[in-house]
């Protein structure tokens, strides 16, 4: 048998999330929230698109507030 301790979900996910963080390529708000859901343990599908898409309409209005300055 091996002694390779084995993973558990909440360690794959945290690791995950934590890689993402340092990805400069990936909305920093987005990965924060993600963030944010795990470590309040409500990280859940249902969560995590209602989130999104929190993050989602803020970014519309933000880009609608700066299309609206260059009129």
């Amino acid at each position: 048998m091996t002694n390779e301790k084995i993973k558990t979900a909440t360690e794959v996910v945290t690791g995950f999330i934590d890689e993402q963080a340092k990805d400069e390529n990936l909305d920093p708000d987005t990965v924060k929230s993600v963030g944010a859901l795990r470590d309040e343990g409500k990280l859940t599908k249902v969560n995590l698109l209602r989130q999104l898409e929190v993050l989602r309409k803020a970014a519309i209005n933000t880009q609608a507030d700066e299309g609206g300055a260059d009129d």
